[in-house]
């Protein structure tokens, strides 16, 4: 859950035709691989990445979804970075879509103070959460010995990417790491999860207040 101030992504003509030709050139790179001494089993580097995009919304959904059970107002779904190319309402969220699905944020504001420190973290930890749960749920259903198996079964080698993108996003998203930005310092998921618990309690006590302090329309 990255807070959106960063979120600026290429906006020039220039950075756009850049982001298309890497994409192209990414896609081509596939084709040409996936051609070359051709097996079903190359199929799994390519749903891997086709799965990227849908388990991102799963994670923001993580996110939005833990803010709503313990009560805390959820503002804004963002999915992607760069210039916004869709939005609409979901009740009364806003949701985003942006040019460059590989990353995303969720905008939400605790409502109170009770258990701010274990709530923000589980707000935290819910975006990888459901994704490491939902490896686990197949891993369930499949077992470990055959979503394990060497296959050229293109259903199975489908099923088999999306659980190791699934897990490799959540666990990826759990390890501590920050990024500087002009305007702040951005923390992903693991880091705001370590900050929530072991921040000083008055520090982190006045940043909440702050939140919820805040006016609804927010400055980027």
């Amino acid at each position: 859950m990255y807070d959106p101030s960063p979120q600026r992504g290429p906006q020039t003509p220039g950075e756009k035709l850049f982001v298309r030709l890497l994409v192209m050139a990414i896609a081509c790179f596939l084709l040409v691989e996936l051609a070359q001494d051709f097996t079903p089993a190359k199929f799994s580097v390519l749903f891997f990445f086709l799965f990227w995009c849908p388990l991102l919304v799963l994670h923001e959904a993580g996110h939005a979804l833990m803010a709503l059970v313990l009560g805390w107002s959820v503002e804004q779904i963002v999915i992607g970075m760069g210039e916004p190319l869709k939005q609409f309402k979901l009740g009364t969220v806003d949701v985003e879509w942006r040019m460059v699905p590989i990353e995303g944020f969720v905008r939400c504001r605790p409502k109170d103070l009770d258990w701010p420190r274990l709530k923000n973290a589980l707000v935290y930890f819910a975006g990888p959460g459901i994704q490491i749960a939902f490896s686990g749920l197949i891993l369930l259903l499949l077992g470990p010995e055959r979503l394990l198996q060497r296959s050229n079964e293109i259903g199975l080698i489908a099923v088999q990417a999306l659980a190791a993108a699934s897990v490799v996003s959540g666990v990826i998203n759990l390890i501590p790491f920050s990024a500087e930005t002009p305007e702040r310092k951005i923390v992903n998921d693991g880091l705001g999860i370590l900050l929530a618990l072991f921040t000083p309690r008055e520090r982190y006590l006045a940043q909440m207040q702050a939140m919820i302090a805040e006016p609804d329309e927010r400055k980027r």
